[in-house]
């Protein structure tokens, strides 16, 4: 964790969380081909780098479409994603499209998620995902038995907002019924997830793999 992100010296009254990066993280890139691969079995095998181009999609397709602003539109996303990783021999479009559907299937719960969600409910502690995404994460959260803990889910596609517009923060807060200078936004980026910051709110910033640390000090023990 970043020296900036200490935890709050008071107790927090609500807790908002980043998805990707901070309550989920990804698969293993093979895994993730291989997953795909079962639904085009008559696939010509992928060339060689393909892991390394998903690993790096994103990054990419910024440089390819600079102004195309996928994180508020699913049909952006999926145009980014697929096109960016069937530019040339690497990967078939049927592959690229197959990549991306069972991308939701990749996520996994992160280290100390699922410990600290059921502290914070234990305590009765409102909780809110908020995400830059395109993809409805509800799914994944039913499927780790994790939906009903949440009392707010805020994704950008759905609001028109993204991290870091304030206005994103303060819908999340809101939803809770929180003052957001009482709430504590827990991500993984300073740029998307300290924009909480512009209305008092608390941040605690990790990398995916130290972001147990945020869990374990974001709560009064």
């Amino acid at each position: 964790m970043s020296p900036e992100a200490r935890p709050p010296h008071r107790h927090p009254r609500a807790v908002l969380l980043d998805f990707h990066g901070t309550l989920a993280v990804a698969r293993s890139v093979d895994e993730w081909i291989a997953d795909a691969r079962t639904r085009v079995p008559h696939d010509v095998d992928p060339s060689a780098g393909l892991s390394d181009r998903i690993r790096n999609v994103w990054v990419d397709a910024r440089q390819r479409f600079p102004t195309l602003d996928w994180d508020l539109d699913p049909t952006s996303h999926r145009h980014a994603f697929v096109s960016t990783i069937s530019r040339d021999d690497r990967a078939s479009l049927e592959l690229a499209e197959s990549l991306y559907e069972t991308m939701p299937q990749q996520w996994v719960l992160n280290a100390g998620a699922a410990a600290f969600i059921a502290r914070a409910s234990a305590i009765g502690m409102p909780l809110a995902v908020v995400s830059n995404i395109a993809l409805d994460v509800r799914p994944a959260l039913n499927r780790w038995g994790l939906a009903s803990a949440f009392d707010a889910v805020i994704l950008s596609y759905e609001v028109g907002y993204a991290k870091p517009d304030p206005r994103i923060f303060r819908l999340a807060s809101d939803s809770l019924g929180a003052d957001p200078r009482h709430c504590v936004m827990i991500g993984d980026s300073w740029h998307d997830d300290g924009g909480a910051a512009a209305l008092g709110m608390r941040c605690m910033i990790a990398r995916p793999e130290q972001m147990h640390r945020a869990f374990e000090l974001a709560l009064p023990s």
